[in-house]
């Protein structure tokens, strides 16, 4: 006879079974790592969310934090506390680890199918920080000890590599044609840090991205290239050039980032490499950075 309150052999085993299983799933759930994955959809799914709503957009805040990634060569990293590592041994995987971070971000951000900002009186450019990339030292042995690459050898990267079977990086971002922009890319310094960075500009406006002004570097100016692309580039004004002028404007430019026309009908920056708390950032006047940090 079981005094009342005693637990049987067979509930025993039951609870046993009960703690080892959730043991078991708690553990391939750690292995997953699904964490990082969670933000990513929540972020995507707050903007799809902002997207369908005929709401005000300030109902559905977007729920979007930065990341914070680290390429190395030998999986250290002197210059970020506690990033995410990506191990890279070739050139090709430095492109590939960058285009994927870029990759990522117009996937959360709804790939320029999406208005996720309201109409506006005045228009306002609306900056998304994604990820925040550092190099660690021994990245410079991948470029012959040099500190920095030509941000053309990545964009032929995006133009030549799929990002899937059906399409290129390049094709995926809306900026194919963009090797036809006929001044400098630009390069990216390897010592530095760089924003993963997309934005969007409220439909008011009819003249797409508006331009930040004039910088110390030189004058802004939009340049049309083929398929709908154009870049924005800083250069030397000459001829007096105005903000919003064409190639002819414009003498040594080098390109900041591309700008195009999403499905959306919004004007958009696809996912760009750009320094951060650079001048070139702030010529971007973002009204507003839709990202935590």
């Amino acid at each position: 006879m079981f005094k009342k309150g005693e637990l049987t052999t067979q509930q025993i085993v039951i609870l046993i079974i009960l703690v080892v299983s959730f043991a078991v799933i708690l553990f391939f759930l750690l292995r997953l790592n699904l964490g990082s994955e969670t933000d990513q959809e929540i972020c995507h799914n707050s903007v799809i969310t902002r997207g369908k709503s005929i709401l005000p957009v300030d109902t559905f805040p977007l729920q979007c934090k930065r990341q914070y990634v680290c390429l190395s060569v030998d999986g250290s990293c002197e210059v970020m506390t506690k990033p995410e590592v990506i191990k890279v041994k070739t050139k090709d995987e430095v492109y590939k680890a960058l285009a994927d971070q870029l990759a990522e971000c117009w996937w959360m951000f709804g790939e320029g199918k999406v208005d996720y900002i309201s109409s506006e009186v005045l228009s306002k450019n609306y900056c998304s920080i994604c990820s925040q990339i550092s190099f660690d030292n021994s990245v410079k042995s991948i470029f012959e000890n040099k500190s920095f690459f030509d941000k053309k050898d990545f964009y032929s990267y995006l133009s030549k590599n799929k990002i899937s079977d059906e399409q290129t990086y390049e094709n995926y971002f809306l900026i194919n044609g963009i090797l036809n922009y006929p001044g400098k890319f630009g390069e990216v310094d390897l010592s530095k840090q760089y924003y993963s960075l997309m934005g969007i500009t409220s439909k008011v406006s009819k003249v797409g991205w508006v331009l930040g002004g004039a910088l110390t570097l030189g004058a802004l100016a939009s340049i049309p290239l083929t398929g709908g692309v154009s870049v924005i580039a800083i250069g030397t004004a000459v001829g007096g050039a105005v903000v919003g002028g064409s190639a002819g404007w414009i003498a040594s430019s080098y390109l900041l980032v591309p700008s195009i026309k999403g499905p959306s009908e919004n004007f958009y920056i696809p996912p760009s490499v750009i320094e951060v708390t650079s001048s070139e950032f702030d010529s971007l006047n973002c009204d507003k950075i839709s990202t935590s940090s």
